[in-house]
């Protein structure tokens, strides 16, 4: 009989640690849950990408790398000072969901579908490794460096001459194929 009430406490105490574990709701008013979260890939701010905080003011992400699974890619056109501008929006589930924002110009971009377009479907169905990378010769380029199975870099470069719209819906295709499997 010991045993069993040994087994029973032991049962209440591991129960107690996964409820303490839980979050916690608050009643009454208060903000709105997050559903994603904005990572901005650019170093405006100093750092090589960031979010935003309840004041929308620039908070530096210190993690020199985003682990998670590609869910989406989209583009989306913004008016930012006046002009037409698009954005790549790249959906990455990891311990939430996280929404990478660049330019769909920048070098970062250009690095991140030239990548996606070379992977796989099954490749993507896998975890993914993303790690910006600051030029070392220009203080506004930011590249993208991309790692499968941990730590295996993929390569996928790209030129002048590159075709973007290809790239961009192969890209998009791989992701589409990778999710739907």
């Amino acid at each position: 009989m010991m045993e069993n009430e040994a087994l029973a406490a032991i049962a209440e105490s591991l129960h107690q640690i996964a409820a303490s574990k839980l979050p916690q709701q608050t009643l009454g008013f208060g903000p709105a849950p997050k559903s994603q979260v904005y990572v901005f890939c650019n170093r405006k701010h100093g750092g090589i990408w960031y979010h935003l905080d309840d004041q929308s003011q620039p908070i530096n992400i210190e993690h020199p790398a985003l682990t998670g699974y590609v869910r989406k890619l989209e583009f989306k056109e913004t008016v930012r000072r006046n002009e037409k501008t698009h954005k790549l929006h790249c959906y990455i589930e990891a311990d939430k969901l996280y929404v990478l924002e660049s330019s769909a110009t920048a070098h970062f971009s250009k690095g991140l579908l030239s990548t996606l377009a070379f992977l796989s479907p099954q490749a993507l169905g896998q975890p993914i490794t993303i790690c910006p990378q600051a030029s070392t010769e220009n203080a506004e380029v930011l590249f993208c460096n991309m790692y499968e199975s941990g730590d295996r870099q993929v390569f996928a470069p790209y030129d002048d001459q590159t075709d973007w719209k290809r790239v961009s819906r192969t890209a998009i295709d791989n992701v589409k194929a990778a999710n739907e499997a």
